[in-house]
């Protein structure tokens, strides 16, 4: 995804933490709190989890699963990116490049130890909307 301010990817780098919401096999949605790591050109999230969670029902079962991710937790801060696209699960050739991106923002993973089988996603963004509600202006929005 290309055109994503400046400011956006900015605020990206710093947090930590999101919401994705996937659809599951039934059609339903199911949100989880998960960290991520993202590209910047193009836009792309990366993730972590185990097979065991319920998320990765949606990430087996299809291809491809439409998704939202959204990003920005605090009202003292007033920023949140929210986004629409679909999750998949990594190729193997990705995988080095998850590693890579992935432990240089949380180092303290690479020696933490986790039940269950991980596996590796990512999400691709469609949509997205950019808010920060203190800046000297007011309320500014961005949307692709």
């Amino acid at each position: 995804m290309e055109n994503v301010v400046p400011e956006a990817l900015e605020y990206l780098k710093i947090q930590r933490v999101g919401v994705i919401a996937v659809e599951m096999m039934d059609g339903s949605p199911h949100g989880a709190t998960v960290h991520y790591v993202n590209s910047e050109n193009p836009l792309i999230f990366y993730f972590e989890t185990n097979r065991e969670y319920r998320k990765a029902e949606a990430l087996l079962g299809r291809e491809k699963s439409r998704a939202t991710l959204v990003i920005g937790f605090s009202d003292e801060e007033a920023k949140t990116m929210q986004l629409d696209g679909f999750v998949e699960l990594l190729k193997p050739e990705e995988k080095e490049f998850f590693d890579t991106i992935y432990f240089d923002k949380f180092p303290e993973k690479k020696t933490k130890k986790y039940g269950g089988t991980p596996i590796f996603f990512k999400f691709t963004p469609t949509w997205w909307r950019y808010s920060n509600f203190k800046t000297p202006e007011g309320k500014k929005i961005w949307e692709s």
